[in-house]
């Protein structure tokens, strides 16, 4: 499914106006010029200013539908794609906690280079790499507690 660039300025303005209204009401920092509205208000000025162009060059080409199918969607495995991602998604949600991220990020990864017809040995290599590679970065450099599962505690 594709959009019309109207449509979408069309979201993301109300998205903007919306943001904007409900962050001016934050309260400020005493003792400081800027308050806990100031970065988002900026994010809201952001997407009003490209909710306009995208709305202005929608409405420009007007011969366009709001909203239309793309011949890649209309495949048969297009569409398995996108269930089978929706069905990933869900997978982590469900077993996350049970097996760990490393594991999860792992099985996810692997699965989606296969559907994608990448060489299982490769699929196999960078799906473990970039398992590891995201669970080091998220432990320790965001500081995000990722669930372990049955993986024993790592060293970073």
């Amino acid at each position: 499914m594709r959009f019309n660039d109207a449509t979408i300025g069309a979201i993301f303005l109300l998205l903007g106006v919306s943001l904007a209204w409900y962050s001016h009401g934050l309260p400020a920092i005493p003792g400081q010029d800027y308050g806990a509205a100031t970065f988002p208000l900026m994010v809201a000025v952001g997407l009003i200013g490209c909710s306009a162009r995208l709305l202005y060059s929608g409405i420009r080409n007007g011969g366009e539908p709001w909203v239309f199918l793309a011949d890649e969607v209309k495949s048969p495995r297009a569409l398995a794609g996108v269930a089978a991602m929706l069905a990933l998604v869900v997978f982590y949600i469900l077993f996350d906690r049970i097996l760990g991220f490393i594991p999860t990020a792992f099985i996810i990864t692997f699965v989606m280079f296969l559907i994608l017809k990448v060489h299982p040995a490769r699929a196999v290599i960078i799906a473990t790499v970039a398992a590891f590679a995201c669970d080091f970065i998220f432990r320790t450099m965001l500081l995000v507690p990722l669930p372990f599962g049955i993986v024993p505690r790592l060293p970073w």
